[in-house]
């Protein structure tokens, strides 16, 4: 028991710090950057702002230095980065430089490139992972086949998840197989506690 409890200890502490992108885009695309340029709580006018955008990809190295980006009314920033820019996933650090009538504002933000162009996070199979090995263990301590059933079916969730979602950033044949471990895994679990289960059954009914 007190190992369940130090896996569930560990994932309380490592699931608040996973980092969560401000954008995602899909690798082989275009990625086009929006945000909002505001000083003391007043939109930039794009008559005297300038905004100037720089991105460094997963390895440090400067993609986008320095380089001005579009403002338009309202006070919306653009820039385009093209795909020939953008082959690595992973996560692209960036910093917004804006100057409007001697004020000037910076801010800073996560590019993510992943495969899909969606942010699935490390978090919820983090979570999901976890919590199978844990109901596990539980459950083979306590010689419960209710919750080795559970702990099956959780093992199919997150097999299913790597499956379609893939890990993080990741979407390859690598998190498929993953994905395709912990879902056999889970079927035999979930058999072997429903044969226990059905086994328990049959024999509480053939004592009447």
């Amino acid at each position: 028991m007190k190992y369940i409890i130090l896996m569930i200890g560990m994932l309380l502490m490592i699931a608040p710090v996973m980092a969560t992108p401000d954008y995602t885009f899909k690798v082989g695309e275009d990625a086009k950057l929006i945000a909002s340029c505001d000083i003391d709580g007043m939109p930039c006018d794009p008559a005297t702002a300038a905004c100037n955008l720089t991105i460094r990809d997963p390895d440090k190295n400067y993609i986008v230095n320095f380089q001005p980006m579009t403002i338009i009314f309202g006070g919306d920033i653009n820039y385009t980065i093209p795909t020939n820019q953008i082959t690595t996933i992973g996560d692209y650090p960036g910093k917004i430089y804006c100057m409007d009538n001697g004020q000037n504002k910076t801010a800073t933000f996560i590019m993510a490139m992943t495969p899909t162009g969606k942010d699935t996070g490390f978090s919820l199979f983090l979570i999901l992972a976890i919590s199978s090995i844990a109901i596990l263990a539980l459950g083979i301590f306590s010689q419960n086949e209710y919750v080795g059933f559970l702990a099956g079916t959780l093992f199919l969730t997150t097999g299913l998840y790597a499956i379609a979602y893939g890990i993080s950033n990741f979407a390859d044949l690598y998190t498929r197989a993953i994905g395709f471990v912990s879902l056999g895994l889970g079927l035999i679990f979930m058999i072997a506690a429903g044969y226990k289960v059905m086994e328990g059954f049959l024999g509480e009914n053939r004592g009447f």
